[in-house]
């Protein structure tokens, strides 16, 4: 064990915060060039990204690294922002052969934008989301390319809202089936964590008018955290991702650099 694992662990103990237990040396890290210049050292900046993404603020998770090394926010919001790019569409395994399309308007600084999320209704994981101006014809048919690029396929069967737009399913050989509450719950759920998350968005972290590329690369790495790592009470306590597959590991931070391995082993 590390200087740095020690620290975290005494201070996590102490203080109610995530458990920093398990974080390899990997040569992909650099590969990947996760070590920014390599100023700080990756136990750290694995670390304060997974802090941050366990809901602790951006000055809760400077305090905790400070004892080592003196970070400012923007550092860590830096930190964040690389590790969404470099998660661009790996937050999620696979493509499963039902799945469930919803869409809602968040607010991005001085404009409203339309965030579409696709969920397995089995696992829960969400398997692709995207952001558009509006809702149309269009927007469904970006959708489904996006999917498409993403699993090179499309799912069987789609669960939807009666919104007209979804008609595009049925050009693309997908069933379409409209239900109202029930098993689309789960999607509005997501949708709902989803948005207590983007609440501070610009408050920090200002954007041009249009350019949401940060919103974006926040979503990769949340979806990667949401499907990999975090705990959810309906699955048994594991992340929707090893839920599915059996596998059963406690500690959130361990799932988070082990996911981060393989994910980043198979870009």
């Amino acid at each position: 064990m590390t200087k740095y694992h020690l620290y975290f662990k005494l201070t996590a103990e102490t203080k109610g915060l995530p458990i920093m237990t398990f974080c390899p040396q990997n040569q992909s890290w650099k590969e990947k060039s996760i070590v920014i210049r390599e100023r700080t050292p990756v136990e750290i900046i694995l670390y304060s990204v997974f802090l941050y993404l366990s809901r602790l603020s951006l000055r809760r998770v400077c305090s905790t690294i400070a004892p080592f090394i003196k970070r400012s926010r923007t550092f860590v919001w830096k930190w964040v922002h690389k590790f969404g790019g470099i998660l661009r569409d790996c937050y999620s395994d696979r493509l499963p052969e039902v799945v469930v399309i919803d869409q809602t308007p968040l607010k991005v600084r001085d404009m409203y934008l339309w965030f579409w999320f696709v969920i397995d209704p089995k696992s829960r994981k969400l398997v692709f989301f995207m952001i558009t101006r509006s809702r149309t014809n269009l927007a469904c048919k970006k959708l489904l390319r996006g999917t498409q690029r993403m699993y090179r396929c499309l799912p069987s069967v789609a669960i939807t809202d009666s919104g007209s737009w979804y008609l595009m399913l049925r050009r693309y050989g997908i069933e379409h089936k409209v239900v109202s509450g029930g098993i689309r719950n789960y999607i509005e759920r997501l949708i709902e964590t989803i948005k207590d998350r983007t609440r501070v968005f610009d408050n920090y972290f200002p954007s041009e008018r249009w350019k949401v590329e940060h919103v974006y690369r926040w979503l990769n790495l949340y979806a990667f955290y949401y499907n990999w790592v975090r705990s959810h009470l309906t699955l048994c306590g594991l992340p929707p991702i090893l839920y599915e597959r059996g596998v059963e590991v406690k500690d959130e931070f361990e799932r988070f650099t082990i996911a981060l391995q393989e994910v980043i082993r198979n870009a």
